[in-house]
């Protein structure tokens, strides 16, 4: 049976994100850069709303929103920050 105290701290281990589950910084940036380049808007006008690993291999998927428009794009990058698409969703 397990004490109050490892509960406790088994549980607090299960709502620490595992390391590598987000995108790393780089690429995050350079999903802005693609994405400003692709709908033809300054790179400040976009945000990462949110970014996590795919179920590819070292594949991460960013998603961020246009500041200006209010709309919404997916960028897939890998962890040397090439970025392999972005897409407006709707």
């Amino acid at each position: 049976m397990l004490t109050t105290a490892a509960l406790c701290g088994l549980l607090a281990a299960c709502a620490i994100s595992t390391p590598g589950s987000q995108a790393p910084a780089k690429g995050q940036q350079d999903c802005v850069s693609a994405a400003a380049r692709r709908f033809q808007q300054p790179p400040d006008s976009f945000v990462v709303e949110s970014s996590g690993v795919t179920t590819a291999a070292e594949i991460y998927e960013v998603r961020l929103r246009n500041t200006s428009t209010g709309r919404l794009s997916k960028c897939t990058v890998d962890q040397n920050g090439t970025v392999t698409g972005v897409i407006e969703l709707r």
